[in-house]
């Protein structure tokens, strides 16, 4: 696994890869094909390490490299490399929700070659951008196909989770800021570990993400995490159906079976308005925050119909 910054619409940009890294040429006899998984929020790509660990080990074609793009302004570049990130004057241009849309065109324009054969995963408002770029006509002619993972496409704010979120996260934020900064100033790294290792065992939290927590925790991070949650309860309404129509041959949609974010009237919905769309319930018991104790269950679901998609 590689791990690197890099600069993306203004942004730098944290992505990790499994196999070929982003900037590599291909070689002559590999494969066309490309994973990139968008991720929710928050978009810190180091939660999803276990996902595309898992993905990669089963792809039957060894030479599918598989990636994942962070969201604008979610990881904080390490202080020693005197990065500077844009001021959060610049949060439409950066990292609003449209920016974010802008950021990942970006990125498939730049590292993405014009005749591979993009399998592109979005997961939770990943989804949503994922709609968004297949509108793009130079980004929708290298996607093959669409993997929306407990997909928050419509009506944010009226879900359970959205409105908690409307009620209590965001009238607190500010304190919680506060907090998540006397946290990541005051403690040293040693305690900060030990105390979300303890959350953890309360809140499902596996010592494999700490790192991940601690990253988010981070004060510059977890304010943007926030706004752009507001922006995502503001602006996501009604599903985009004209795309999902346009492209339904594309789209395969996993939905949890208890989702606070999508719940089980959305899938009804979804599928009594595309009636040809391949849309899933969850039968398992998945969590809408997969990442943290089934991603080596998703990554066996997910690489299991990239082999069947690569294998025609």
């Amino acid at each position: 696994m590689r791990r690197a910054m890099i600069n993306c619409n203004q942004v730098q940009t944290e992505v990790i890869s499994e196999g070929r890294w982003i900037e590599e040429d291909p070689l002559p006899h590999s494969s066309k094909n490309i994973v990139l998984v968008i991720t929710g929020n928050p978009g810190i790509p180091r939660f999803y390490e276990g996902f595309i660990k898992t993905l990669k080990s089963r792809l039957t074609s060894s030479d599918i490299p598989v990636w994942v793009v962070g969201h604008a302004g979610h990881v904080q570049p390490p202080e020693n490399l005197d990065i500077a990130m844009p001021s959060d004057q610049k949060w439409a241009e950066c990292y609003g929700l449209t920016a974010q849309v802008q950021h990942k065109a970006e990125f498939i324009k730049r590292y993405i070659p014009e005749n591979a054969h993009l399998h592109l995963i979005g997961h939770s408002i990943g989804a949503w951008c994922v709609l968004k770029l297949l509108k793009d006509n130079d980004i929708d002619k290298r996607i093959r196909k669409c993997y929306l993972l407990f997909p928050t496409i419509e009506y944010m704010a009226d879900t359970p989770n959205g409105i908690f979120f409307k009620t209590f996260v965001s009238h607190m934020a500010p304190i919680l800021i506060f907090l998540s900064w006397i946290f990541t100033t005051m403690f040293p790294v040693t305690l900060q570990t030990f105390m979300i290792r303890t959350f953890g065992l309360f809140f499902g939290i596996p010592d494999r993400s700490v790192r991940a927590v601690r990253e988010m925790l981070d004060p510059r991070v977890l304010s943007r995490i926030i706004n752009l949650a507001k922006e995502e309860i503001k602006y996501v309404k009604e599903a985009d159906h004209e795309t999902i129509s346009k492209h339904a041959d594309k789209l395969w949609l996993y939905y949890g079976a208890k989702d606070g974010w999508a719940p089980v009237k959305y899938y009804k919905a979804i599928i009594s308005k595309h009636p040809g769309l391949n849309a899933q319930l969850c039968q398992r018991g998945f969590q809408h925050t997969f990442v943290l104790k089934d991603d080596v269950d998703m990554g066996h679901i997910i690489s299991d119909l990239i082999n069947e998609d690569s294998a025609h």
